[in-house]
């Protein structure tokens, strides 16, 4: 009896995950990422490309080094990383604002609830269809802007899977507390909070870095409460950490450490992360099954 209703339920949250990836296809949030995500990858593409005959040229007469090279080669992918990252999860905020509060406000939630499903199922349906999309889109996304890196400029890569792991994280994080804010909140308000939450971990990641280089533990104590509120920012320093060998984190000029590679987020920060989107989508089953709708 419990086996046949586990696999009963699954086949509800397949079938709703399946609705939802079809649904979050056509809406046109999604068109403009994929046009906006051109842009930029078109972009950043030319700009490496022209880059790569200057450093050529430049190398050519001064006698560069390969040290510094693959370290010039590291700082442009670290810089078409964060905007790349950036819009991966915004979309990921636009994208899963509506996947509850939307259904409500059309009523369509109100029909499927009517049919032999739960409302847990539908919570966890909505998150993996939208899951499953942000992961294929972020894989391409990033992917393209370390491929193009790698083949214009030869930057340095270390620990390439992992770090596209992370990246992928990433707006999956965003996505959980998204579908949360949508069991209760109205769209709009849950864009504007999703919105506001990922600028505070982005501002408290750089107060953690600065906190780092000057070595002030209030500083540092208020990078890491933002990363626990919402750890985005945290996944990203540490994706960046892992893709970038260690030596192409450190700063030619003065030998230190370089501000992109202070303060990088510990494993036990990353397992948190990994648990976050559990800890929202869980939630969110529980408080969308006590509103009264």
């Amino acid at each position: 009896m419990s086996s046949a209703w586990t696999s009963s339920a699954a086949r509800r949250v397949l079938a709703v995950a399946g609705l939802t990836f079809r649904e979050a296809r056509r809406r046109w949030v999604v068109v403009a990422a994929f046009v906006m995500t051109l842009g930029y990858l078109g972009i950043y593409g030319t700009g490496l490309y022209f880059a790569s005959k200057d450093i050529m040229s430049v190398a050519g007469g001064t006698g560069m080094d390969e040290i510094a090279l693959k370290m010039i080669g590291a700082q442009m992918l670290s810089l078409g990383l964060f905007p790349s990252s950036l819009i991966v999860g915004l979309v990921a905020v636009f994208a899963s604002v509506a996947s509850i509060s939307g259904d409500l406000d059309s009523g369509v939630a109100h029909a499927v609830l009517t049919r032999p499903i739960r409302r847990s199922e539908l919570v966890l349906g909505k998150y993996l269809g939208l899951a499953f999309m942000l992961t294929v889109y972020s894989l391409l996304v990033m992917g393209a802007v370390v491929a193009m890196a790698v083949g214009f400029v030869d930057a340095p890569t270390d620990n390439l899977v992992g770090a596209l792991a992370l990246f992928v994280l990433e707006p999956l994080v965003l996505c959980a507390v998204a579908v949360l804010g949508s069991t209760r909140l109205p769209t709009l308000a849950n864009g504007v909070l999703c919105t506001a939450l990922y600028g505070i971990a982005f501002i408290g990641g750089i107060i953690e870095q600065i906190g780092s280089l000057i070595a002030s533990e209030v500083m540092l104590n208020i990078g890491i409460l933002t990363s626990l509120l919402m750890p985005a920012d945290a996944i990203h320093r540490r994706a960046v950490a892992e893709l970038l060998p260690p030596a192409m984190l450190l700063d030619p000029a003065g030998g230190g450490v370089s501000f992109s590679a202070s303060a990088v987020p510990s494993g036990w920060m990353i397992l948190y992360a990994v648990l976050f989107p559990a800890m929202m989508v869980l939630t969110g089953m529980w408080v969308l099954k006590r509103r009264d709708l």
